[in-house]
């Protein structure tokens, strides 16, 4: 994907014209749609993995939530 929207790039830098310009335009949408869905699917699996260790082994769910509060303050 990103390649491609590299080389769309590459090309519209070489030609300035408005068809290379438009599908530059379209796949730096579809780059930054799949780029959001890869990270929400990411963290839905880490905030069940989270979940799953509050009922089991809760010391290591706990070391996850601080670590992430440490990174938020800073």
């Amino acid at each position: 994907m990103i390649e491609n929207r590299k080389k769309a790039y590459l090309q519209y830098l070489t030609t300035r014209s408005e068809t290379d310009k438009l599908e530059y335009k379209r796949l730096v949408a579809i780059v930054k749609r799949e780029t959001r869905k890869i990270k929400r699917q990411y963290w839905e699996t880490f905030v069940s993995r989270i979940e799953h260790d509050l009922y089991g082994r809760q010391i290591n769910a706990y070391k996850i939530i601080r670590n992430l509060n440490r990174t938020e303050k800073t």
